[in-house]
């Protein structure tokens, strides 16, 4: 019996393309070991990484270092986004047997394969050449911000998730200066509608009640393609298919929203009332300066609009950066303001990190460590005020939320998600796992709310 072990870093389309790797695992035979067994040596080790950040990148270095010193018999393959903009960094430690890019992932079928007839044990002169070539595979050479990006089959089940991803585009095309993914994941490239449809009718058979559409800039579905179809028709087909019950996005960039897209998610019960909106900055001259292409107007009147449709229980929430180059004091206080009167259900804040070959890394005017270390602490401050505030809000109401198979809490209750993403603790038995309940939202608890 074969073993196998996966590790995914950065966003959910690094995760569904994992979960497509998984799968293709499974079906030709090896049994993939999970958090539980994590001492346990395994044949093969996928490492999925991220680039997002150079902290990003050296995490990635450390862990593909730990799992060669933990598994040292094991085949050590790494993809994603790191192995894409830097496959010679990772080429250069030992005992890494394939390094492949984000196209590549579309492949991996090939790459078991060769791992399968190929392989030979290693010799001292092996050692000497890099991972690719011990399989006799030529690096894919190709240009990474004009190509488009590839797409797996997919997948048909979401392993002890109560959740699935479906991955309906990749790529982008949009180059904010201070982002690397456009150089590594290719150009805007939408999933055709029938494909997209399929893996929602198999998900949905394996008895997967909620899928999450994600992409890198879901809201640009279509636009390859002479936007004959946008990401409103991707939902209003998934919305007939029975058995799935919750329809929500991972995150939509607001430059791209459909103006009618409101509108028509609203008329589709299906579709959860919540949404990650990526204002990253909270300032006009640092939005320009990031060429984010709204104003911070244009974004109030979007949000303004989506409470218009859904009522003020819709749950927005947001990246923010910190420290960006030239974000002034005076910027960084219009970036609080502007947080705190939109209302964000939650915040993510990160600060800002150069990334090599990004315009924004070569900006005069970089913020200090320091400043930008009490800035991010500030904005996070901010973000947990707005998220007890918002859960506050929601105490007494009636919410139906899809119970996990996750206890948590003081009580070590199951836990689960109301329509706009709220975390709930609910008093249930194993059997409602995977059920929805209507609950009344009792008490907060932690980063929680405890059900009456």
């Amino acid at each position: 019996m074969r073993t196998a072990k996966l590790i995914t870093m950065g966003c959910k389309v690094n995760q569904y393309d994992t979960q497509s790797m998984r799968e293709t695992l499974r079906h030709n035979g090896y049994t993939v070991l999970d958090d539980e067994t994590q001492q346990q040596q395994t044949d093969l080790y996928l490492i999925n990484t991220c680039t997002v950040t150079n902290t990003a990148d050296q995490k990635a270095r450390q862990v593909i270092r730990k799992a060669l010193r933990q598994h040292p018999n094991a085949k050590v393959l790494v993809t994603g986004c790191y192995a894409e903009s830097d496959r010679e960094a990772i080429e250069k430690i030992p005992g890494v047997t394939v390094v492949f890019g984000n196209r590549e992932k579309a492949d991996f079928q090939d790459y078991l394969d060769i791992l399968h007839t190929e392989m030979s044990p290693s010799t001292e002169e092996e050692t000497t050449r890099t991972p690719n070539s011990l399989l006799n595979i030529e690096p894919v050479q190709h240009d990474a911000i004009r190509e488009h990006a590839r797409f797996s089959k997919g997948v048909s089940e979401a392993g002890k998730r109560t959740r699935a991803l479906i991955k309906v585009q990749d790529g982008c095309s949009a180059f904010c200066t201070y982002c690397i993914i456009p150089y590594v994941r290719g150009r805007m490239t939408s999933r055709p509608l029938n494909d997209i449809a399929d893996e929602a009718h198999r998900i949905a058979d394996s008895g997967i009640k909620e899928v999450v559409i994600t992409g890198v800039h879901l809201g640009a579905y279509g636009m390859d393609t002479d936007r004959d179809r946008d990401i409103a028709d991707i939902l209003e087909h998934i919305h007939d298919i029975e058995g799935i019950e919750r329809i929500r996005f991972s995150s939509i960039e607001p430059m791209y929203f459909p103006d009618t897209l409101g509108e028509r998610m609203a008329a589709l019960p299906k579709c959860m009332p919540h949404f990650h909106l990526p204002l990253q900055a909270g300032s006009d001259d640092v939005l320009r300066q990031m060429r984010r292409r709204y104003t911070t107007a244009q974004f109030a009147h979007l949000v303004e609009n989506l409470r218009r449709v859904f009522s003020d229980d819709v749950g927005i929430t947001t990246d923010i950066m910190v420290g960006f180059p030239g974000e002034t004091d005076e910027h960084f206080e219009e970036s609080c303001q502007f947080v705190e009167d939109i209302g964000f259900s939650q915040l993510h804040v990160f600060r800002y990190s150069p990334r090599k070959g990004t315009p924004a890394a070569t900006y005069p005017d970089q913020v200090s460590p320091h400043v930008s270390a009490a800035r991010s602490q500030e904005m996070i401050a901010l973000g947990e005020r707005l998220n007890t505030a918002f859960r506050q809000r929601m105490l007494g109401k009636q919410k139906e939320v899809l119970i996990e198979a996750s206890r948590e809490g003081e009580n070590n209750h199951l836990a689960g998600f109301t329509d706009n993403y709220l975390r709930v603790l609910v008093d249930a038995p194993e059997s409602a796992i995977n059920q929805i309940q209507r609950v009344t939202l009792g008490a907060l608890e932690g980063d929680c709310i405890a059900a009456a």
